[in-house]
């Protein structure tokens, strides 16, 4: 445990303390909201434009973050120090992607937000689902939670992917294209999930209505967690 708590605290001061990886990415993340919001006029913005931007811009932000950070570590070698040490390769997995998933989730918290304050007022009219003004209080603050709960496991399957990305592409003279040519395509069922249970849920219609959405998003992160523990240690000798 104290290897780990080791190792758990490097990564966070990575994400967080000793580098600008979190400030950049959120700066990233608003500034492509800003631009993405003044591209559309207001009468052109709808649901379906909205959680589109949404999901595109967290899933940009989050890249550059994880590449970022991968980057430095290749840099500096540092992967190869901790495998010099002994650590295993699961436990090295396991407090990168924890970190990665801190990251992720709460620039998911911020990317709301903003995405509230700027579309927030175009998409969610009295008269959305039926409801009147007084009317809409629970049904927002359900699909509040609602997004948060997606976004937390989008975050979880985007920060796995990553981590078992990036150690494939170690050893690649061409490690920056090679992480892009792989994690793009492993990550569509996770995007499609996601924006899809977004979708049900701007559109007010509960938690049931998406459930299968939200099942594939929890499926696909036990699926590459348990690859990660499992082909961590093997992928990193290769």
């Amino acid at each position: 445990m104290k290897v780990f708590r080791t190792l758990l605290a490097k990564e966070l001061k990575l994400y967080f303390f000793g580098t600008s990886f979190y400030m950049v990415s959120s700066v990233l993340s608003i500034g492509l909201f800003l631009l993405f919001r003044f591209t559309y006029p207001s009468e052109q913005i709808n649901m379906e434009i909205a959680v589109s931007v949404l999901w595109s811009v967290h899933m940009i932000s989050s890249l550059f973050s994880l590449i970022a950070s991968q980057e430095w570590e290749w840099e500096a070698n540092a992967l190869r120090a901790v495998k010099l040490s002994g650590v295993e390769g699961y436990i090295v997995f396991l407090t990168k992607s924890i970190a990665s998933i801190g990251s992720m989730f709460l620039l998911w918290i911020l990317e709301f937000l903003v995405w509230m304050v700027l579309y927030g007022g175009d998409i969610f009219k009295p008269s959305t689902g039926g409801y009147s003004a007084g009317q809409m209080t629970a049904p927002l603050t359900n699909m509040i939670f609602q997004l948060l709960v997606c976004g937390m496991l989008a975050s979880i399957g985007i920060a796995l992917i990553g981590q078992i990305t990036s150690v494939l592409a170690l050893h690649s003279r061409f490690r920056h294209v090679l992480m892009f040519i792989v994690f793009f395509p492993i990550s569509i069922p996770l995007m499609i999930s996601a924006s899809s249970y977004s979708r049900l849920a701007v559109q007010l219609k509960g938690w049931s209505a998406g459930l299968n959405f939200l099942s594939l998003e929890a499926a696909f992160c036990l699926f590459f967690t348990a690859a990660g523990v499992i082909l961590y240690d093997y992928l990193w000798e290769e």
